[in-house]
């Protein structure tokens, strides 16, 4: 009896331990880019990973944004004056998704270094996990 009892506490002690560490948002990961975006309000949210539909988490919070859509622009401009490259991505989800919305992505620095800067700016689609 004393051993199960102390076996029990031993694994709350170590759910205790290991569960906060994995559900924080992953703002320090290796990849974790921050956006900027005005929903029904402010936010702020950390991707992590490259895909093309990647759930981005709320700063703050432990609700999950999942895209469907993106309207984004993409630009880079080289160090030292060279000429602007622009990309743009559209993209959609085939099923349509009930519920769903839109926010802005204001003009904003992703990253900038010896090389250049590459900004973003657009719209992204989607939906607040929990719903």
């Amino acid at each position: 009896m004393k051993r199960r009892f102390t076996m029990a506490v031993g694994c709350l002690v170590f759910a205790g331990v290991v569960i906060p560490a994995a559900t924080a948002d992953p703002s320090n990961a290796k990849n974790a880019g921050q956006v900027n975006a005005i929903c029904s309000g402010p936010i702020t949210v950390v991707v992590n990973g490259n895909g093309e539909f990647t759930p981005a988490h709320v700063v703050g919070s432990t609700s999950v944004f999942i895209p469907t859509a993106f309207d984004l622009k993409f630009t880079f401009t080289p160090a030292g004056g060279g000429t602007p490259m622009s990309d743009t991505d559209m993209s959609a989800k085939a099923a349509p998704i009930k519920n769903t919305v839109t926010s802005t992505i204001p003009p904003q620095t992703l990253f900038s270094g010896p090389e250049g800067t590459q900004t973003i700016e657009g719209t992204v689609t989607g939906f607040f996990t929990p719903r």
